[in-house]
């Protein structure tokens, strides 16, 4: 037994391809084609199929011995149907059509009138109602040329006949399969345009029928029981979300069966049983409700992150993870039972609800509090640029602290639990709050100190990275007490133009890296990290000394003999003494004859040292006319070229 779906509504195109029947020469676009026809042989009462082009205008059909057919059946404009009447004899076909007659290349040839007198379910013959398994007799004639049983919807049992057999003329018996249902039964000789044989009226087939489903709600991985008649004929149980069990046949495949138990997969939905026959038929069977898991208690709670909280109540073996706020991604059970889970709370989690998510694609949601952590006091000391510690509960799930008076970060040198070192930024002075930003992303205003001015040299600037034989411009405060400044450990020159700036010299063979940067005071050092990422440029001094360029009245010219060897790319650096430069220092680069050098570089600010950056136009001029610096409210005691 096997389904053939297309078989009977395609099969004429066969012919086309074997070339059996007879076609003519293709013509204008409207005009009629014939391609081919059939079956043949054929049976008397009948049908006669024709396929071709523009068959729709075929207005008559002539049939051996000149029998008139005009009741034609169109199909489409590529096939019509005639049916035939019982005094046709072989011959050839003649259509006739506006533009002329067309007659077949082939004669059409008959067979033998297969018939159906009637049929029953065997051993009753007044009864046409049969289930699978059952037997189904046919009575008529010429029964002995059928090779398949169509039945209703085009499920075929053929019949596996030899050709060397002699069969009953008169009787036909056949089991009816498992994917029979309801309608006509169709009696064919399996030939490639077969014929067809279809009985007069419905054989009734008996159907799938689900009488009840228990339970109702049912947890994932228990059983379900499906009780009805028929249910040996379901092949597949469908339940949501698109979920399909197959139903392992049985030794008797006939056998009645009146109630199915399956075990109900965990990913399954609320939703519809559907039962599958083997027919295709779909039998809505009830629908389900999946069970979900009770919370009873979540302990402890509030809950501190990175603890474990315990979670008990009933089928809580359903939950597959939980979702916790302020957490991307579900949290897998530490362990899990029925009656209890165990999960480790991320440091990240905030209070809110928590979301207990089972396969069946619905969740349970709990609520649940997070511990914060609390300062309840400070050590004595409170000074900028030194420590403080911060005492309390929780402490160890603190992530940041910040002044509320300073945007500086704040470093955290130790943390437990109820204890929290950390450094004053230099630039906290006064009355400040201070706030502490937990793991979770909370910010906690935890208490206002009063903060002493730092007495160390502190750096307020970004300290980017520097090549060796650079100079390094600081901001900060307290530059007027330093006293020392070493890199790396060792001593480098420096100047503070006032306690607000100053000026560290790194030596051209200083190694790279990360180095200690450290300014020292009377009262203590204060470290930081600079990162030296090579050697620096050449530097080629053309002019030293000291000169004055107070009240616009002073000047440095240089010829342009000093120049020769100049290329673009190249900085002619103007060093200054820090200790000169006011708040209204000026400098000024001008060619030979005392115009600007350049757009830009004539009278601008400067806090120390300044510099020319040398282009096309700048080395042109230079090599014509020399350089003259100028400008006001500073002494220049160096003039260099720095050679990239």
């Amino acid at each position: 037994m096997k389904k053939n779906m297309l078989k009977y509504c395609t099969l004429l195109l066969i012919v086309m391809a074997l070339g059996c029947f007879s076609s003519c020469s293709k013509d204008e676009d409207n005009s009629v084609r014939l391609d081919a026809f059939g079956p043949s042989p054929a049976l008397r009462g009948g049908e006669l199929r024709f396929l071709g082009s523009n068959l729709d205008r075929v207005t008559e059909i002539e049939l051996p011995d000149d029998i008139s057919i005009k009741d034609i059946t169109k199909v489409s404009n590529g096939e019509i149907v005639i049916k035939l009447p019982q005094n046709v004899v072989p011959g050839y076909v003649k259509l006739k059509t506006p533009d002329g007659d067309i007659t077949t290349k082939t004669k059409l040839t008959l067979s033998e009138p297969i018939s159906i007198a009637k049929f029953y379910k065997t051993g009753s013959e007044n009864i046409t109602s049969v289930k699978a398994g059952d037997e189904l007799t046919f009575e008529g004639d010429y029964l002995n040329l059928i090779r398949e049983v169509v039945f209703t919807d085009n499920v075929v049992v053929s019949l596996l006949r030899d050709e060397d057999v002699t069969y009953s003329r008169e009787k036909l018996v056949v089991k009816v399969p498992l994917g029979a249902q309801t309608g006509k039964v169709a009696l064919s000789n399996g030939a490639d345009i077969p014929i067809l044989i279809y009985t007069d009226k419905e054989l009734t087939v008996a159907a799938v029928s689900a009488t009840s489903i228990s339970p109702t709600t049912v947890k994932a991985g228990a059983e379900l029981t499906i009780k009805g008649t028929n249910l040996q004929l379901v092949e597949k149980i469908k339940l949501e979300p698109n979920l399909e069990i197959a139903i392992p046949p049985a030794t008797n495949p006939y056998a009645d069966v009146t109630e199915i138990k399956l075990t109900i997969p965990e990913n399954t939905h609320d939703g519809d049983v559907t039962l599958i026959a083997y027919s295709g038929l779909e039998t809505n069977a009830g629908a389900i409700t999946m069970l979900l898991p009770t919370v009873t208690t979540v302990t402890p709670n509030p809950v501190k992150g990175g603890e474990v909280l315990i979670i008990k109540g009933t089928n809580l073996d359903l939950v597959t993870n939980i979702n916790f706020p302020n957490v991307g991604n579900a949290v897998e059970c530490a362990s899990k039972t029925a009656s209890q889970i165990t999960i480790v709370v991320p440091e990240t989690a905030q209070t809110g609800t928590l979301s207990l998510n089972t396969n069946s694609g619905k969740s349970v949601s709990v609520n649940y509090n997070i511990v914060n952590p609390v300062v309840t006091s400070t050590s004595a000391s409170i000074v900028g640029g030194e420590s403080l510690t911060l005492h309390g509960t929780n402490l160890d799930l603190v992530s940041d602290v910040v002044f509320g008076s300073s945007s500086d970060n704040v470093q955290i040198t130790s943390q437990t639990a109820i204890e929290l070192k950390i450094i004053i930024p230099n630039t906290v002075v006064g009355s400040s709050k201070i706030y502490i930003k937990t793991k979770n992303g909370n910010i906690i205003e935890a208490l206002t100190v009063t903060v002493t001015p730092t007495k160390l040299a502190y750096i307020t600037s970004s300290l980017s990275s520097i090549n060796a034989g650079e100079t390094l411009t600081l901001i900060g405060g307290n530059f007027d007490k330093v006293t020392k400044v070493t890199l790396g450990g060792k001593d480098v020159t420096w100047s503070a133009a006032n306690a607000s700036t100053m000026f560290v010299v790194i030596p051209g063979n200083t190694s790279t890296g990360d180095l200690s940067l450290v300014l020292t005071t009377a009262d203590g050092s204060a470290s930081y990290s600079l990162s030296v990422i090579g050697t620096g440029p050449t530097v080629v001094s053309i002019w030293t000394g000291s000169q004055d360029m107070g009240g616009w009245s002073g000047s440095i010219q240089l010829g342009s003999s000093l120049f020769t060897s100049i290329k673009v790319g190249d900085v002619i650096r103007v060093t200054v003494d820090a200790s000169s430069v006011t708040g209204s220092s000026q400098g000024s680069f001008k060619n030979g004859s005392w115009s600007q050098i350049a757009p830009g570089t004539e009278y601008f600010t400067i806090t120390g040292d300044f510099t020319l950056t040398v282009t096309d136009d700048i080395k042109t001029s230079l090599l014509s006319g020399g350089l003259i610096i100028s400008g006001q409210g500073y002494i220049a005691t160096q003039v260099s070229i720095l050679q990239y």
